[in-house]
């Protein structure tokens, strides 16, 4: 996958690497630490992206591949995930069942061009993370940088009200949770991929 907002998200290296491809539409990778969180990050992406959620598979991959070698990427597709066709549509039904991380392995491995050596218990726990909310080390850091703010800064305004230490403290971790609760449920726009050029350079020749 490209590299993007959504791969940092998930822990990726902040520079994808540039392919040498020959397609010449400036192709780039993300690089994780882990193959979890590189599924992690993979799922994420087609479960929420505008070009991949709720799709029918034929036309979910082709804007994937930018539209190269779309028959062939199907039936690589198509022949490694029972049940799959052209017109499955990519929904949550689909990504939280069996077909979802058999989908996941047959597009790495094409990516690849080799089977993808993540053991079978990685795809199965991205699985679980990305569908259970579980938090990445960047969204716990963010976390955990707002509560001791708010409780530094708290208990040093009811220190300085005239409040004995310990109720300054008391005082001090309420502040840090309220600030806590309202960063954690405040609306947030949702993470978005780096648009393919394939996809891009249409829509930027149809607006001029």
């Amino acid at each position: 996958m490209w590299g993007s907002a959504l791969a940092i998200k998930w822990g990726a290296a902040k520079q994808a690497v540039t392919l040498n491809d020959g397609k010449g539409q400036g192709n780039n990778i993300a690089v994780f630490p882990t193959f979890v969180q590189g599924i992690c990050a993979q799922l994420d992406l087609w479960r929420t992206s505008k070009n991949y959620r709720n799709k029918r598979f034929a036309d979910a991959i082709a804007i994937w591949s930018g539209h190269n070698e779309v028959p062939s990427y199907i039936a690589f597709c198509k022949a490694r995930v029972p049940g799959l066709t052209e017109g499955t549509v990519m929904d949550d039904a689909f990504w939280k069942g069996p077909s979802g991380i058999a989908f996941l392995k047959a597009q790495a491995w094409h990516e690849a061009g080799k089977q993808y050596p993540a053991p079978d218990a990685d795809w199965i726990e991205a699985q679980k993370r990305v569908f259970s909310g579980v938090p990445t080390a960047n969204t716990v850091k963010k976390a955990s940088t707002s509560v001791v703010t708010g409780t530094v800064s708290g208990t040093a305004a009811a220190t300085q009200a005239g409040f004995n230490p310990g109720v300054a403290l008391c005082i001090g971790l309420g502040v840090a949770i309220a600030i806590f609760l309202a960063w954690k449920f405040w609306p947030r726009k949702p993470e978005e991929e780096t648009p393919h050029p394939a996809i891009v350079a249409p829509a930027l020749e149809q607006s001029e």
